[in-house]
């Protein structure tokens, strides 16, 4: 299937969620790794680490959903999760747990996010190719009529988070820019028409009124918007949320 795709000029992409899957699509030859982090509930083994940096990988990472606000909500759970199973044992009505009982323990505790959040770190540590993804969706679309993801995960605020979650998982601001940039454009297999500012390419830019460089945050202070080379007029665009709700 990859052969065939690559045959076409079309990239291949694989939504592995274990690390068997994810070892037989890297092996297989496919371009990009739908949140190769999210491996429930195991940790990324160096083999498939190097193999994705080796083979030029792409690696969009559901960064906003394990930084930021989505974190510091985590660590305040699980704290409360802690509390509350620390004054069962004292009152002593914890019992040997079942395996359910320990994977629901485990949950509470938000296991799988640290186990996400670690994964991200490692991937990052190691090199590979990154760049920010959302897993939102058009809401709109009759099939995928459901309730809207949360704004942490909408395309427009949500690609902005992703940024700055990339700087707390360990980058520089300008790793991160680039990832959201260049490595962005190479997963969609279009950095010959953008992801770059090259005579040639595109000129969609954003103008930013202080350096994101000097704080990562400032990529949300917006003076210009271009899209070809044409200014945008952000006044009169749409603010009626249609992607993501506000909670």
């Amino acid at each position: 299937m990859v052969d065939e795709a690559h045959k076409r000029g079309r990239a291949a992409e694989t939504h592995s969620t274990t690390i068997e899957g994810l070892r037989l699509s890297i092996l297989a030859g496919i371009d990009l790794i739908q949140h190769p982090e999210v491996l429930t509930p195991r940790e990324m083994p160096d083999d498939l680490l190097r193999a994705i940096k080796d083979r030029g990988i792409v690696c969009s990472m559901l960064v906003s959903t394990i930084t930021g606000e989505a974190w510091t909500k985590h660590l305040k759970a699980r704290e409360e999760a802690r509390k509350k199973q620390d004054e069962a044992q004292k009152k002593g009505l914890q019992h040997e747990q079942t395996a359910a009982e320990l994977r629901k323990r485990d949950s509470d505790l938000g296991a799988d996010l640290e186990t996400r959040r670690r994964n991200a770190q490692k991937l990052i540590q190691a090199g590979c190719r990154v760049t920010a993804g959302t897993d939102s969706y058009w809401g709109a679309a009759l099939e995928l009529a459901r309730e809207p993801k949360p704004e942490n995960q909408d395309h427009g605020i949500g690609t902005i988070l992703a940024i700055e979650g990339l700087v707390e998982l360990g980058m520089t601001p300008s790793q991160a820019i680039v990832a959201a940039t260049k490595n962005g454009a190479m997963a969609c297999r279009k950095l010959d028409q953008f992801g770059t500012i090259e005579p040639g390419k595109l000129a969609d830019l954003l103008v930013l009124e202080a350096d994101p460089l000097a704080d990562i945050h400032n990529i949300r202070k917006v003076q210009t918007v271009m899209k070809e080379g044409k200014a945008i007029d952000t006044a009169r665009l749409p603010e009626t949320r249609v992607l993501s709700s506000a909670r």
